[in-house]
């Protein structure tokens, strides 16, 4: 008898093993030449490189994988730079029609009718408000009235047509729902980019309309787990808290500070404590977790940890993954974030040992740009004013490598102002070694940093991190607004002019 239950239960194990996969097939109509296409699966959210998965397309155009899988993921499907959201369920499988310039044209296999009615939702296009150039948006200028008539009003008409459709599908209730709230939530984050990237400047009306169609949102998700469109949702919800709060007042007026006591139960001058301490993700995590449910905060915790590994700041990292562990030491997540954070740890000390990230000697004295630049006569200097705080530098950052080996051998160096508080000095050396930061560097305070800019940027006001300068062999100022290391080859032309 034990052996015939024995035997039951490893069949039985076998079987789930067996159904714990997505296959995932399709072939490219006249395809020519070697490619692939590319599958991210996120931790919870978010598009990470590191989570790519490649798979070949044969000379046949074809392409084969099976994926592991233990529960339903949200993933992006990636070919010709074109995105496509698709649903992966263990045990389903997806079999797609590609034409040659990317678009999906067929859909078959069992997950064929949810992820056909993801991609007529069109969520990984931009709205017909955020096409074009973005300068001369024609729905920017709109009074709030016209906005609601001729944007969101339509808008809305468009995502309500979207959920209907798959209201009347066949599909069972948990992937109606799912696919569902992912349409709601998506038609609030596009207004919110609207608003906040393309409206002018006026951050009135800017408020106006963030909270005229925010108020009275719950934070609370339709379904659980989420699709990626509400984690991004999260973020947008945490900004329209902000809003509330500072749409009246300057953040220095009284009742603006009693506004932010009443919403995240804290001072705003202990937040701003909190802030240049832990960083801005710790805030946010601190916020929602008041405002959504603990197994929200879970998922939204691990994937801001996982984030901030991928950007190699071990000081924002840690209070994370403090809370974390105190928070949800029986997680799921607990396992890979450890992992993630013991790389970053061992990585760092790794990299204390490279010889050609340079700490300017006497940095804490040196009062002008040209006592460093000085150093380096003969040789085309790169500066990068930066802070560790700015989410755009450190974004730059990831293109040095690029930047660096096209220059490799050539009279051209690499300098780093940072701009932070002198407090953040050993932080600061750690960023720059944990992230292998060849070069040469210095950190000033914000109100040493301002006769730098003077130097830099004689008589103007605007100074945005982070900015790039060009100085020629004799040390001269030849290039006050320099492409960035993204940019690439149109960088790589400018410092190849002074060589």
């Amino acid at each position: 008898m034990k052996k015939t239950i024995t035997l039951m239960v490893i069949t039985l194990v076998a079987s789930l093993n067996s159904f714990a996969q997505f296959k995932i097939s399709g072939r490219v109509k006249n395809f020519k030449g070697v490619d692939s296409v590319t599958l991210n699966i996120p931790l919870v959210y978010g598009y990470y490189s590191e989570n790519d998965t490649r798979i070949a397309i044969s000379n046949q155009g074809e392409f084969d994988s099976k994926i592991a899988l233990t529960t339903q993921k949200f993933a992006t499907l990636r070919y010709k730079n074109l995105m496509t959201t698709v649903l992966l369920s263990p045990g389903k499988s997806l079999s797609l029609l590609i034409d040659s310039a990317g678009k999906i044209t067929g859909f078959s296999g069992t997950a064929a009718e949810e992820n056909k009615l993801l991609y007529q939702a069109k969520l990984n296009e931009p709205p017909f408000f955020l096409q074009g150039d973005y300068k001369n948006n024609p729905y920017a200028k709109l009074s709030l009235a016209d906005l609601q008539e001729k944007l969101v009003k339509p808008w809305f008409s468009i995502r309500d047509e979207n959920i209907a459709r798959v209201h009347k599908s066949a599909l069972n209730t948990n992937d109606k729902q799912l696919i569902e709230s992912e349409i709601y939530y998506q038609a609030y984050n596009e207004l919110n980019y609207f608003a906040r990237g393309v409206m002018p400047a006026d951050k009135k009306k800017v408020g106006e309309f963030i909270i005229a169609n925010f108020d009275g949102l719950q934070p609370e998700p339709k379904i659980f787990p989420a699709g990626p469109w509400f984690y991004n949702f999260v973020e947008t919800y945490i900004s329209y808290l902000d809003t509330r709060i500072f749409i009246q007042y300057e953040p220095t007026d009284a009742r603006s500070k009693e506004a932010f006591l009443k919403v995240y139960h804290m001072s705003l001058d202990s937040a701003l404590a909190v802030v240049k301490r832990n960083g801005k993700s710790y805030i946010h995590w601190y916020l929602m977790k008041q405002y959504f449910s603990k197994s929200v905060a879970e998922q939204y915790l691990a994937q801001t940890i996982w984030k901030e590994c991928g950007e190699k700041d071990i000081t924002h990292v840690t209070p994370l993954m403090d809370g974390f562990k105190s928070n949800f030491p029986t997680s799921s997540y607990m396992a890979v974030l450890q992992r993630k954070v013991n790389t970053l740890e061992l990585l760092g000390k790794q990299n204390e040992q490279l010889k050609n990230i340079d700490v300017f000697a006497g940095y804490e004295k040196v009062k002008s740009i040209y006592e460093v630049v000085n150093t380096f006569k003969g040789k085309v200097i790169y500066l990068d004013v930066w802070g560790t705080w700015c989410g755009p530098c450190k974004r730059e950052l990831t293109f040095n490598p690029r930047l660096k080996q096209r220059f490799k051998d050539k009279d051209v160096v690499f300098v780093y102002l940072d701009m932070d508080a002198d407090e953040k000095d050993a932080d600061w050396k750690k960023f720059i070694h944990l992230n292998g930061i060849t070069g040469t560097h210095l950190r000033k305070s914000n109100t040493e940093i301002q006769q730098f800019w003077e130097e830099l940027l004689p008589g103007k006001k605007e100074r945005l991190y982070p900015s790039y300068f060009i100085f020629d062999k004799t040390g001269k100022l030849v290039q006050a607004d320099a492409k960035q290391p993204s940019d690439g080859e149109e960088l790589y032309t400018e410092i190849e002019k002074y060589l």
